[in-house]
């Protein structure tokens, strides 16, 4: 029985105690999952009764774990503090450790060179004999699967559940709050398959970086990690660049979109039938049903997804719209396919003599090609799951609305799921809770969580405010340094994205540098020339749509949201890891703002 602390105005209600034995957390990362602070509802629901009980079992199968290190209702694999979302760095520590690899090497993949990353502590149990035999057999699995048969099966079950679902409006209350709970059992398995499709995917370009440092070609990593096509957190871009694309390929359309996004968005809800915007229409509604589960902060039931907010879609076609065709995705990743296919004719031209390195490279290569993308197919089954929940609790939300018992349809999702039964009973009773909690959600979103948590949480009074004295910018020949995420150099002016509401300010060609990057933010890649990303890892969601894309990439580029400026001459080596500014921003002349 999970109990829950007060609610004090330096707590939230979500908020969970700090691990005494993996007291170290961090947002490294966890931005990706909830840029923002967690709903109430969407924490205790889908995340605490849902995907954490997925990610418990699958890191004790996969052999990260032994059942009784991880708490069955609270996995320390994460946290939650001040309302947002961290992962246990202690335990991601022990998690490399036991599946073979150090901790420095961990720290650097994820964490880059970030100043407050508390030091590694040793503690005697972080060898396991038993975990080892288990993350033995699993890596041996990775190099040697042909196929993952089961997350196809599982994909096959969430467009079924898309499909089939019901008239909502029709359902009673009680049979809408059944409905998000029957998806439980779902996004209990769709992490679980997440756990292994992620932990597979780490060994193969861990194999591979070994083998090219045996030959003195590390530069050649990757290269033969991108262009392997079928990655589904890419594919949404990819359909978006096609609709963008018949947009600019009408007079009609493009004057339309010239109207503005929410012009071109009013105007199919009324358009002519057998007109461009209508037959248009048609082809966003098809596209809407496929991808619509997915948008900003997708894996909070509180965010919009394209779905249940569908002029979100119209301000992306409009910044795709306007590209050059030259910056197709299907062309980059034909582009990126050659490439791949060029260097790893090198690589085994290299180990022509050394037969056990060259089966020990074909393997990893056919493990890469399947783990890779399957990592983002898990992560796409549990959104689709994810947006069923949305889409009835919205609906529920709705009724409260028309009662008047609060503003918006999400606001419902300040309850927390022990609550849903009190509320089908006594909504009204419930009313003042969700506008107390409503109030205190929303000013989580001025305060900046620390990028570390050890031992205890300070108190939110504490935490710094998101409006506090700008960072001093860099300045000319001053160098930035992260991971790196995305092959070549790019050298083009800085376009500082905060939030996808500044979506319309960027530029073909120009560097999108942003705080984070989740799938909502994938088509702004099209139209970007290179990405620079405050937080991320080597396998984060940018990195892995950067290699897709043919697109210089550096995440973990601590600061980068705060000391570069719009306008801005700057380097980006992704291979490096490096972001050099070449050039001061423009001055704007006098009386004239600076665009």
């Amino acid at each position: 029985m999970v109990t829950r602390p007060e609610e004090t105005a330096d707590s939230f209600v979500t908020d969970w105690r700090v691990s005494e034995r993996l007291p170290h957390y961090t947002r490294a990362n966890a931005g990706e999952v909830l840029p923002d602070p967690a709903s109430p509802l969407g924490w205790t629901l889908v995340f605490e009764q849902g995907l954490l009980k997925g990610w418990r079992r699958g890191f004790i199968d996969f052999g990260v774990d032994l059942p009784h290190e991880l708490d069955a209702d609270r996995p320390q694999v994460a946290g939650m503090f001040g309302g947002y979302f961290y992962l246990n760095l202690s335990h991601m520590r022990l998690m490399a450790i036991r599946m073979g690899s150090t901790v420095e090497a961990f720290d650097a993949a994820l964490l880059g060179s970030h100043p407050d990353v508390p030091p590694y502590e040793p503690h005697p149990d972080d060898q396991s004999a038993e975990c080892a035999e288990k993350a033995g057999a699993g890596i041996a699995w990775a190099m040697t699967a042909e196929a993952f048969p089961e997350i196809d099966a599982d994909r096959e079950r969430a467009q079924a559940a898309r499909d089939a679902r019901p008239d909502l409006e029709g359902l009673s209350d009680a049979e809408l709050v059944a409905r998000m709970r029957s998806f439980l059992p779902e996004l209990d398995n769709a992490f679980y398959r997440h756990d292994y499709s992620t932990l597979a995917s780490t060994v193969a370009p861990a194999v591979i970086g070994q083998i090219l440092a045996g030959i003195g070609r590390e530069d050649l990593l990757l290269e033969l990690l991108s262009g392997w096509g079928e990655v589904d957190s890419a594919a949404p871009s990819f359909a978006l660049w096609d609709l963008g694309r018949r947009i600019a390929a009408s007079p009609a359309l493009t004057a339309l979109m010239d109207e503005g996004a929410k012009a071109f968005a009013a105007e199919l809800e009324s358009a002519e039938p057998g007109s461009d915007a209508a037959v248009f229409g048609e082809e966003l509604d098809r596209f809407l049903h496929r991808f619509g589960c997915r948008g900003p902060n997708e894996w909070d039931i509180h965010s919009p997804s394209w779905e249940s907010e569908p002029a979100l879609v119209p301000a992306l076609l409009d910044r795709l719209c306007r590209s050059p065709e030259d910056a197709s995705p299907h062309v980059r990743h034909e582009r990126l396919r050659q490439r791949r296919e060029t260097a790893a004719s090198e690589v085994r031209a290299a180990l022509e003599a050394d037969p056990e390195a060259l089966g020990g490279f074909e393997a990893a290569m056919r493990s890469a090609h399947l783990f890779m993308p399957a990592r983002e197919r898990t992560k796409t089954n549990a959104v689709t799951f994810i947006n069923e929940v949305r889409m009835a609790a919205l609906e529920l939300g709705r009724r409260g609305v028309r009662a008047g018992r609060f503003a918006e349809p999400s606001d419902v999702m300040m309850l927390l799921e022990s609550e849903l039964d009190d509320y089908l009973t006594d909504s009204d009773g419930l009313a003042e809770v969700i506008a107390r909690r409503l109030e205190q959600h929303r000013s989580l979103h001025e305060i900046e969580p620390p990028f570390i948590i050890s031992r205890a949480v300070p108190p939110l009074s504490s935490w710094p405010r998101r409006d506090r004295a700008v960072a001093t910018a860099l300045a000319q020949g001053d160098l930035l340094t992260g991971v790196p995420g995305g092959h070549g150099t790019y050298q083009g002016r800085v376009r500082v994205v905060r939030d996808l509401s500044g979506l319309s300010a960027l530029q073909p060609g120009e560097v999108l540098v942003a705080p984070l990057s989740d799938a909502a933010w994938t088509p702004l890649f099209m139209v970007a020339g290179a990405v620079v990303v405050d937080v991320g890892a080597t396998n984060s969601h940018a990195v892995v749509v950067c290699r897709e894309l043919d697109l210089p990439c550096v995440v973990s580029a601590t600061g980068a949201t705060e000391r570069l400026r719009d306008g801005m001459l700057v380097t980006v080596d992704g291979d490096t890891g490096r972001v050099t500014v070449d050039a001061p921003a423009p001055q704007p002349a006098t009386g004239a703002p600076l665009v």
